[in-house]
């Protein structure tokens, strides 16, 4: 009896609930808007859900450090104004997606520089850039870059897996389960679980912290590619704007999945969870016949719902801690007891 019990309450994890959640929204849609589930509705929803998962992975790596990047959606911006420029020359998809995952790498990996190079708080860093960025792209572009090739569009319409699915959902089902397995497995995972959980024990360790910020952000930057490209080439005409104000969506879809964003937990599975509820909302609240600014207003209600849940978990958690007064010479069983915060391994969630 008191095994079940204990593998019941290992059950309820966030992950169970948001699965719960997202079944619920399934169901009610099926009441509500059968056309919900039309093939071309869901493929659209797969396609934004695609790319808004890449993107997320991202910058999941880049919370459990500790650290957010409100810089992703300009980033995503400047991607698709370069993968532009390589399009017009004609270009297969194989080039101009290099070209945007290493533009993403090195806008991102700059981020990381400021950040631990000059000590520049990340949310302060990366709004620098952001403004940096949304600023430069129209004295390179007046507007847009149009009458693009179709060559360009390739990857929105014509390539399809069995004919239906976009093939961003294989880029998105291969990048997702490459990372489950590196973070489960890798010692770096481990390191960036530790570097977020607590920097100065970290150190004590032997990991270099700054490093290890740097190569989150760095990481990140290639998926930001990838999404900006998949973003870009679903049509023959790519607008300065095209990611503003995306990042706001990246970062819900990684809070909303359970990692915490004081950082030092998470998984990439509450990752693909949180993106996939995210994918829903708009067009769901359309079917209904809402506007889209109720749509806003539910994304951030279930955002903070998500966030306090988390707060009060961390708090039920650090009540249950257990501070042993110093006696003079105690057992090793108090010493481990009263042993400062961090010095122990940190636990990969």
């Amino acid at each position: 009896m008191g095994e079940s019990k204990s593998r019941f309450k290992k059950m309820l994890t966030t992950e169970f609930y948001l699965l719960i959640f997202l079944v619920a929204i399934l169901v009610i849609m099926k009441a509500a808007a059968p056309d919900f589930y039309s093939v071309n509705n869901i493929m659209t929803v797969l396609n934004y859900f695609s790319y808004l998962l890449i993107a997320a992975i991202g910058m999941n790596l880049i919370i459990i450090t500790s650290n957010i990047d409100v810089a992703a959606g300009s980033i995503i911006s400047v991607v698709a104004i370069v993968i532009a420029f390589v399009g017009k020359t004609g270009a297969p998809l194989p080039v101009f997606l290099i070209a945007g995952m290493g533009t993403g790498l090195v806008l991102s990996w700059l981020n990381g520089l400021f950040i631990t190079k000059l000590n520049i708080p990340a949310i302060v860093a990366t709004l620098a850039t952001t403004q940096l960025f949304i600023g430069a792209l129209p004295l390179v572009v007046e507007g847009s870059i149009y009458d693009l090739p179709a060559s360009f569009t390739w990857l929105a319409f014509q390539a399809k897996i069995f004919g239906v699915i976009p093939a961003s959902v294989a880029f998105a089902a291969v990048i997702t389960a490459g990372f489950m397995l590196f973070m489960r497995y890798s010692r770096f995972s481990k390191k960036l679980y530790a570097v977020g959980n607590n920097k100065h024990a970290a150190t004590l360790t032997g990991i270099n912290v700054n490093k290890m910020m740097v190569l989150a952000f760095a990481i990140a930057g290639p998926l930001y590619g990838i999404c900006g490209t998949i973003i870009a080439t679903a049509g023959q005409r790519v607008t300065t704007t095209m990611g503003n104000g995306f990042e706001m969506t990246i970062i819900a879809a990684v809070v909303l999945g359970g990692t915490s964003i004081s950082g030092g937990s998470g998984k990439i599975i509450g990752t693909v969870l949180g993106a996939f509820i995210l994918s829903l909302i708009t067009p769901a609240m359309n079917y209904i016949g809402l506007s889209s600014d109720w749509s806003d207003a539910v994304m951030g209600a279930i955002i903070l719902l998500a966030v306090i849940v988390a707060s009060i978990s961390t708090l039920t958690k650090n009540k249950k801690v257990i501070i042993v007064p110093d006696q003079g010479a105690a057992s090793p069983e108090a010493q481990a007891q009263t042993a400062p915060v961090g010095t122990a391994a940190p636990e990969v969630k």
